[in-house]
């Protein structure tokens, strides 16, 4: 069943790119050098899966960023077998203010299951908190030996907190993301995220203190170019990319002395590999699928991401 669904999404995004690709108007090479600088194309190599990258939108350029995500992990209860399945999906979109300054805001859905050999015990799925951001490009490779973005968050929360996609309570978030890019066959990503929800209770509502919960995620890719190819008036790329994750989360727990704050870590590596083409009109389209391992007990054992990502120029550059 898995299989089928992964080949019937990457299917479905093949047939998007051929849709994308038919509605352009092939122009000449001569033009496409006259219409479109190398500074005016959309920024790439992008996000990977899990790490982040620092390359802010162009100015009045936008970027659609969709993955979805599904993870499971068995383990034995007694005599009898648990699965716990995650699964959730996103919808980031950017907007470049300025070359440097960037708007983005972030749409999630969040999902898990439990079975206990073959019966269906706690399932949801629910639409998460609500992320609003803007990053700046403090560094950039043209001058600095590094490319460095930074910038605040605010976490609306639209998330269930009875389900467990919100804790009803806006979060503050801080989000840091690098590269170093050699122009070579290899380039190098890195990503921190950390933010806080103040003053949260326990959902069930039973009397007790407030706390505060603090949450930190960091990821580094390691991305390569086994494909970089101009193609007519178009470009081709194929990235791949080998990715390492590793979180920590807290959350409140209901127990005999009432709520008390819990955490739980979560590390994993991912591989994974992406295809994109640059169109003559500088559209970025972008397909790629990753494959997650989860390296403890609190990770999802195996998994899959598959993400689609579209980028449009809307106008000129510059500040």
């Amino acid at each position: 069943m898995r299989k089928k669904l992964v080949g019937i999404l990457m299917l479905a995004m093949l047939c998007l790119a051929g849709v994308v690709l038919a509605q352009e108007v092939p122009l000449p090479e001569s033009s496409l050098a006259t219409t479109a600088s190398a500074d005016d194309e959309p920024e790439e190599p992008d996000y990977a899966f899990i790490a982040g990258g620092p390359y802010t939108q162009k100015k009045h350029s936008l970027q659609f960023i969709f993955p979805g995500q599904w993870g499971r992990r068995r383990s034995k209860v007694g005599n009898s077998t648990l699965e716990h399945a995650e699964f959730g999906t996103l919808l980031r979109t950017e907007w470049g203010l300025t070359d440097r300054w960037e708007l983005d805001i972030i749409f999630a859905a969040d999902g898990e299951r439990d079975r206990l050999d073959g019966t269906t015990l706690p399932s949801n799925f629910a639409m998460s908190d609500t992320v609003l951001g803007a990053r700046y490009r403090l560094l950039d490779e043209s001058f600095a030996p590094i490319t460095l973005a930074m910038g605040p968050q605010v976490i609306v929360p639209s998330g269930n907190p009875l389900l467990g996609t919100g804790f009803e309570k806006t979060g503050y978030a801080w989000d840091l993301a690098t590269a170093k890019d050699w122009g070579g066959p290899v380039f190098l990503y890195s990503s921190l995220n950390y933010f806080v929800f103040p003053s949260v209770r326990a959902t069930d509502g039973a009397p007790g203190r407030s706390f505060n919960l603090h949450n930190v995620f960091w990821a580094t890719a390691v991305g390569l170019r086994p494909l970089e190819r101009p193609r007519g008036t178009s470009h081709h790329d194929i990235h791949a990319f080998l990715e390492y994750g590793l979180g920590r989360e807290e959350g409140l727990e209901t127990g005999p002395l009432g709520p008390t704050k819990v955490s739980s870590v979560q590390s994993l590596f991912a591989p994974g590999i992406r295809y994109g083409v640059l169109t003559a009109s500088k559209k970025l389209f972008e397909i790629g699928v990753s494959f997650p391992l989860g390296l403890n007990q609190e990770t999802p054992r195996a998994g899959i991401i598959v993400q689609i990502q579209f980028e449009s120029f809307l106008g000129g550059g510059g500040e």
